[in-house]
């Protein structure tokens, strides 16, 4: 046993090892993938209508780059987001604890989100440095892109965090 493993207290142990337990994982990736999945179904729903994304994506100069709201990848989208969910949630996990013990930690957590999936992701997507600068999608589109990610990553932040504080309270 490590030097560090004998200082720990039989609690701190515990707390250890059932925060590395398969359960706590699975657990974790559970409410991750839902809530991601509900938000991004919710929000997409919302911003569909209000901006008209049918007509919107149809623009010559936004057509270039989105497929038709017809499309059948478009159309399954929400389905997709059962595979990412579980990606950002084993991403997040190692540090979950930092936004659970934090007083605002879904704050912590809005703002990593922000700035790694909206603000400065590795792909040119809209709304982000990258998409500004290496796609010829118009500014305004930039700019009417970002309230529906900027909205739902907050509701996802407040929304696991909040779970996050339920569950540990139950044990």
């Amino acid at each position: 046993m490590s030097h560090a493993c004998k200082n720990l207290s039989e609690q701190e142990k515990n707390k250890v090892q059932s925060s590395i337990h398969p359960k706590s994982i699975m657990s974790w990736i559970g409410r991750v993938t839902l809530v991601h999945f509900a938000t991004y179904f919710v929000f997409g729903i919302i911003f569909f209508n209000f901006l008209g994304y049918a007509s919107l994506y149809s623009m010559p100069d936004v057509a270039v780059f989105m497929r038709p709201t017809t499309d059948p990848l478009v159309m399954a989208g929400s389905l997709f987001q059962l595979i990412r969910g579980p990606i950002i949630a084993l991403a997040l996990y190692p540090f979950r604890e930092v936004f659970i013990n934090s007083r605002r930690g879904w704050a912590l957590l809005w703002g990593l989100l922000l700035a790694l999936m909206i603000v400065a992701p590795a792909g040119a997507s809209p709304g982000s440095i990258e998409g500004l600068v290496y796609t010829k999608i118009p500014l305004w589109f930039h700019i009417i892109a970002l309230p529906e990610v900027i909205l739902q990553t907050l509701a996802f932040s407040w929304l696991v965090i909040r779970w996050e504080h339920h569950a540990k309270n139950k044990k």
